[in-house]
C-alpha cells in the first residue's frame, strides 16, 4: 500500500486481535508494540471487555496504555482514571431489563468501578441463569454480584450470553421496541460453539466514538488513526479510521470493510501492521 497515511495512534481490539487466548500476548507482538511506542506512536486498546480484564492485557504488555472499553461506553486514561463514561438513561435502563426478562434471558450490567468501588458487574437475579451466564459470574468473582438489575444505575453496557438463536431473538426485540435508542452487536463465540454474546449500548456509542474522545483528549487528529480488529463491534472504527485493518481470522464482513487484511491473531498478524506503520 503506497498511500498509507501518517499514523499517530494505533487502536487495537483485544480478543481475536491482540490476545491469543485469555490475557496472553505473544513475545513477537509485544516486542513490535514496544518498538512502535518507542517511535513516538500512541498505542491504545479498543475492546468490548470491561476495564479490569483489559488491564490484565495492558499489564502483560508492560506499557501504560489508555483504553476504550465496553464497546466505547467507557474511556480510561493511561493512569487508570476515567476520561468518559456513557450510561443508559434511567427509564430506558429499566425498560430494557424488563424486556430482556420477558424474553427469559439474564442481563449482565457492566459498571465503572470508579463509581462502585471494587464492583464491575451485576448479574440480574430476576430470571434463572443459563450455564454460560453462571460461568461468567463465577469467573468475574470477586468483582461481580447478583442483584436486581432494574434497580441498578450507572449502567455502561448490557451484556448477555446464551444460545445464538436466543441472543439473536433478544437483539431483534431490542431493535423493535427501542429503535434509535440502543445500539446492539451480536458476536458469535470465537471458540466456534453455538453460543453468542449480545452487547447492548446507548445509541450512537461504539468503539469509534470512544476513540474520537480519546484522540481529542490526547490532541491527535482523527485522520491519523489506525484501527485493527476482527469482529462486528470493530466495524465502526475500522470503517472510519484513516487505515482500518482486519485480522486474517476476522469475519468476511470485517475483512470486506477494511483497507487491508493482515495475518491471523495467533500468527502474529499485528507484527506486520506495526512494520507497515514504522516503514511508511
Amino acid at each position: 500500500m503506497t498511500d498509507l497515511p501518517d499514523i499517530r495512534l494505533l487502536a487495537l481490539d483485544v480478543d481475536g486481535t491482540l490476545a491469543m487466548r485469555g490475557h496472553e500476548v505473544s513475545r513477537a507482538t509485544r516486542d513490535a508494540l514496544h518498538a512502535l511506542t518507542e517511535a513516538g506512536i500512541v498505542l491504545a486498546i479498543a475492546t468490548g471487555r470491561r476495564y479490569r480484564t483489559t488491564r490484565a492485557v495492558i499489564d502483560a504488555l508492560e506499557l501504560p496504555l489508555s483504553a476504550v472499553c465496553l464497546g466505547g461506553a467507557l474511556v480510561k486514561q493511561h493512569d487508570h482514571l476515567t476520561l468518559h463514561r456513557e450510561t443508559f438513561e434511567a427509564a430506558l435502563h429499566r425498560q430494557l431489563v424488563e424486556e430482556i426478562r420477558r424474553a427469559g434471558q439474564t442481563v449482565i450490567i457492566q459498571q465503572d468501578a470508579d463509581i462502585h468501588g471494587h464492583r464491575d458487574v451485576v448479574v440480574d437475579d430476576g430470571v434463572p441463569w443459563n450455564d454460560r451466564t453462571r460461568a461468567y459470574f463465577d469467573h468475574s468473582q470477586p468483582w461481580a454480584h447478583a442483584g436486581d438489575a432494574a434497580a441498578e444505575d450507572h449502567a455502561l453496557a448490557f451484556s448477555l450470553w446464551g444460545e445464538r438463536h436466543d441472543m439473536a431473538s433478544v437483539q431483534q426485540r431490542v431493535q423493535r421496541h427501542f429503535p434509535l435508542r440502543c445500539a446492539t452487536v451480536l458476536v458469535p463465540d470465537p471458540d466456534g460453539s453455538d453460543q453468542a454474546y449480545l452487547e447492548i449500548l446507548p445509541a450512537a456509542v461504539d468503539k469509534w466514538t470512544g476513540l474520537t474522545r480519546l484522540a481529542t483528549h490526547l490532541g491527535l487528529p482523527l485522520h491519523a488513526i489506525c484501527a485493527v480488529g476482527d469482529a462486528a463491534n470493530d466495524l465502526p472504527m475500522i470503517r472510519q479510521a484513516a487505515w482500518g485493518v482486519a485480522m486474517g481470522n476476522a469475519s468476511p464482513e470485517v475483512q470486506a470493510a477494511a483497507h487491508w487484511v493482515t495475518g491471523r491473531h495467533d500468527e502474529d498478524g499485528l507484527v506486520a501492521v506495526v512494520e507497515r506503520i514504522l516503514t511508511r
